[in-house]
């Protein structure tokens, strides 16, 4: 409201001032005079500054502040928007007075929403003022002998190059004849204006006559005193300034007495309820009509959908993405290193358009096609199952007249179930083929499950077919009350050392390729015709081209007892971890496949019992250049195990000795009891290979 009146008082000025001067004249002097203004205060400030610069005269004799100029300094400073305001200071003192700056009495409040300040000196320059600005600035100059300050109102106000704007338009008024009242009228002119009030008469709202007068000039409050009803009529208030004019009407009605004006305030209330009731009964209408067009195109768009979707159907597959480095090499084994394919799953939806009530087939996995390994699904014919693994299962299948093993996952799989056999089913392609090995045949991997196809076993895996044809002993044949089968096949020492001999002969080709097994064991070798070995089972193989050794973090299942020290403890693992496997494996070839450690079920506990140096007695019946080599895969220093090549040599002359090799003259040591000597319970065993 300040703002309001000192800016009324601002435009008033201003027309006393320019009056009986034309309209451009007027402008021109204005314009002249704020430049003459600008350039007298610009000039006044450089003088001004230029005297605060003078040196002041050498006076040992200290002083408190003085102002220099006092007479020039202003406590009001009135500019409009945009422009540049300088506000100076000037002191004098001895010692060399401080000054401080205030605005509003705070000195955190020295700040702008628009703009900064600068300082030079004794002077504080603001530039583009916006009305935001306007305040009260307060200098204050100070040394050790007192303080002095000095206040100074801002004050800023907005420019319109504009026709008169209406602030507060006059309102529509009733009086009683011979009362009093008054219509009010403001506007916003930054040029020379003039207001006439003009007046037409008229009996009622609506029925006017064609008389204008004006009735006042240059009044912003009409005042009505002793009203008569020729009073009655419409008042406008014009504004008129070089730009243009604005104007403001409201009706003046005079009325006999109150109840005259009830009366026509109440017929104004029916009337204007009919016309409300009336709005509203259409507005319902409206409405009504919305919202049944609405739910009508909803439902019809709903059906739609519903036979859209009878006729599509949305799946979400995961498509198998297999990363292989540009040196891969071939399947015929010719490179010197392995390089591991990485697997990847990522889900995705797609959407199959059905035809008839017959349900569109259904891919859970898209796999990429590898057309060197695929074969058509149609050729291959299922059979029973051989047997399942921690992950997946293998079933006996026939292609082509010829009789294979198909490697796949288990209900209720995972993707990281569906990514080892992925991995295995590369691994096997990038090692390639050897005699002592189970080889890929070739793959399944389109228009439905992934089927990994391998060779066929028929012996089963090296454990069972071991404990299946262990000779009878003494004892057994004592105390059986019925006469027992004799083993299906008569395997002897010699036999179990071939064994071995094939087994390492294989894991020296897998070292070789730079591949680690991390799972060696008897029920991972499968016997195949002619008794030849395979080893199986690269589920958990792992390349070390680059690091040499794997680490696993995760907390999955693991083989503890034929773990290496280190594999255990620190989670390495390396060819010579697999050192330490083979060297439990060749003490269940010549325990026929017993159970290692039978007393012990945990890793801590296994750990505990190596890291002592206690190790697993040679078993009956060993000769004891084989519990030689079993001791030495069971170094505590990964360093000092055999590595495979130098473990074919050894059996390689083992078996080719004159000698007699196995060495039945050396006294046979007992062996620590098995799980039930016989191994009553099979299903115990199996449940005690892995431990978390």
């Amino acid at each position: 409201m300040l703002l309001q009146q000192l800016l009324l008082l601002l435009v008033l000025s201003v027309c006393l001032a320019t009056a009986r001067r034309t309209t451009n004249s007027s402008q021109e002097l204005s314009k002249d005079a704020e430049v003459a203004a600008n350039n007298a205060t610009q000039v006044n400030e450089e003088q001004d500054e230029a005297e605060a610069d003078e040196p002041e005269p050498a006076d040992s004799k200290k002083f408190a502040p003085r102002f220099k100029n006092p007479k020039r300094m202003s406590p009001l400073h009135t500019r409009p928007s945009g422009s540049t305001l300088t506000l100076g200071c000037q002191a004098q003192g001895n010692p060399e007075p401080t000054i401080s700056w205030y605005r509003n009495g705070t000195r955190n409040n020295l700040q702008r929403a628009f703009g900064s300040f600068k300082r030079v000196r004794w002077q504080l320059t603001m530039e583009d003022l916006v009305p935001e600005d306007t305040d009260l600035y307060t200098c204050e100059v100070c040394n050790e002998l007192g303080c002095i300050s000095y206040d100074t109102k801002v004050m800023v106000s907005d420019r319109v190059n504009h026709k008169p704007i209406l602030l507060e338009g006059p309102a529509n008024l009733t009086l009683v004849i011979n009362s009093s009242g008054r219509m009010n009228c403001k506007y916003l002119s930054d040029l020379t204006s003039k207001k006439n009030w003009i007046f037409v008469p008229c009996k009622s709202i609506n029925e006017c006559t064609n008389n204008r007068s004006v009735i006042a000039e240059d009044v912003t409050i009409l005042e009505f005193k002793n009203v008569t009803p020729s009073d009655e009529g419409w008042y406008t208030c014009l504004e008129t300034n070089s730009l243009g004019s604005t104007k403001s009407r409201a009706y003046l009605r005079v009325v006999h007495s109150l109840q005259v004006l009830e009366a026509n305030l109440g017929s104004m209330v029916r009337d204007n309820a009919m016309i409300a009731i009336f709005v509203t009964v259409i507005v319902f209408s409206i409405i009504l009509c919305i919202i049944f067009v609405t739910y009508a195109v909803r439902k019809m768009k709903h059906e739609k959908l519903l036979k859209q979707r009878i006729e599509t159907v949305h799946q979400w597959t995961k498509k198998v993405i297999i990363y292989k480095s540009a040196s891969g090499g071939d399947s015929g084994g010719s490179m010197d290193t392995m390089i591991m394919p990485v697997v990847r799953i990522e889900k995705q939806r797609t959407t199959v358009l059905q035809s008839g009530n017959e349900p569109a087939p259904f891919n859970e996995y898209e796999f990429p096609l590898d057309s060197n390994w695929e074969l058509p699904r149609g050729q291959l014919i299922l059979g029973a199952t051989l047997g399942e693994g921690a992950f997946g299962r293998v079933v006996m299948a026939e292609v082509n007249n010829s009789i294979v093993a198909v490697k796949m996952v288990k209900e209720g799989h995972t993707d990281d179930d569906i990514a080892s056999l992925v991995r295995e089913m590369e691994v096997m392609k990038i090692i390639g083929r050897h005699i002592n090995i189970i080889n890929l045949l070739g793959c399944c991997s389109q228009s439905g499950p992934l089927y990994v196809i391998v060779e066929y076993a028929p012996h089963g895996n090296l454990k069972d077919f071991l404990y299946k044809n262990r000779p009878l002993s003494k004892e057994q044949l004592d105390n059986s009350a019925q006469p027992l089968n004799p083993p299906q096949h008569i395997i002897t020492e010699k036999d179990l050392i071939k064994f071995a001999h094939q087994i390492a002969r294989g894991m020296e080709y897998l070292a070789s390729r730079r591949c680690i097994h991390r799972d060696l064991a008897a029920r991972n070798v499968l016997v195949s015709d002619d008794f030849v070995l395979k080893i199986a089972d690269f589920g958990l193989a792992r390349d070390i081209q680059s690091t040499e050794y794997y680490r696993k973090n995760t907390n999955g299942r693991l083989p503890i007892k034929w773990m290496a020290p280190e594999s255990l403890q620190e989670k390495f693992y390396d060819s010579q971890s697999d050192v330490w496997s083979y060297g439990i494996l060749l003490w269940e070839i010549m325990t026929f496949g017993a159970q290692p450690y039978p007393a012990i079920m945990s890793a801590e506990e296994l750990y505990s019992y190596l890291i002592s140096g206690q190790r697993m007695e040679k078993p009956t019946k060993c000769s004891m250049n084989i519990y030689i080599l079993m001791r030495q895969c069971w170094h505590f220093d990964a360093s000092a195990r055999p590595p495979f090549t130098e473990i074919v040599e050894y059996m390689d002359k083992l078996l080719q000795a004159k000698e007699d090799y196995l060495d039945v003259d050396v006294a046979n040591l007992e062996t620590p009891p098995s799980t039930s000597d016989e191994e009553d319970d099979a299903s115990d065993a199996e449940q005690s290979r892995y431990l978390y």
